[in-house]
């Protein structure tokens, strides 16, 4: 139990940097560095969560940040899953967007088409777990990971993929 409430803690802390970023620094490396860091808290997270019961589960989140977010111990294992599928959309992107800025010679459009579509993989797949998940639930995720750029909104990603 003290493990499983040190990797809340852990997660609570790092929420909150996010959410003390800059909007300048929102969506830049910082924050993606961020990301990746709460993606191994939420990994440490859902395999400590394992061997606690629902109940256990939910008395440990008490007072927690994530109260209200986590409402089952398997919303762990998804928001780390939404969030492998952000941080791969993202990156690949980034790279995408490089290889067009400044990159782009005769073996370049292969990496570009190769990436573009790992980008939009990764963003479909988002949507179908972002849809089962719903809308509310969803709303908590890019409130608690700061993203608040406007690929990641439900209307937008909905529309879009």
């Amino acid at each position: 139990m003290a493990t499983l409430q040190r990797a809340l803690v852990n997660l609570e802390m790092l929420s909150e940097d996010i959410n003390m970023l800059s909007s300048t620094e929102l969506g830049r490396a910082s924050h993606l560095r961020l990301l990746h860091t709460i993606l191994s808290c939420l990994n440490e997270l859902s395999s400590l969560t394992q061997q606690e019961t629902e109940a256990s589960f939910q008395k440990s989140l008490h007072s927690s940040v994530f109260e209200g977010v986590f409402k089952r111990k398997s919303m762990v294992e998804v928001y780390a899953k939404l969030l492998r599928l952000v941080i791969t959309a993202w990156e690949a992107s980034d790279k995408a967007n490089l290889i067009i800025a400044d990159n782009f010679d005769e073996r370049a459009d292969k990496r570009l088409e190769l990436l573009q579509v790992k980008a939009i993989k990764a963003k479909s797949q988002l949507k179908t777990v972002a849809s089962a998940m719903g809308e509310v639930d969803y709303a908590r995720f890019i409130e608690a990971l700061g993203l608040h750029d406007h690929q990641w909104q439900w209307e937008i990603l909905r529309a879009r993929f």
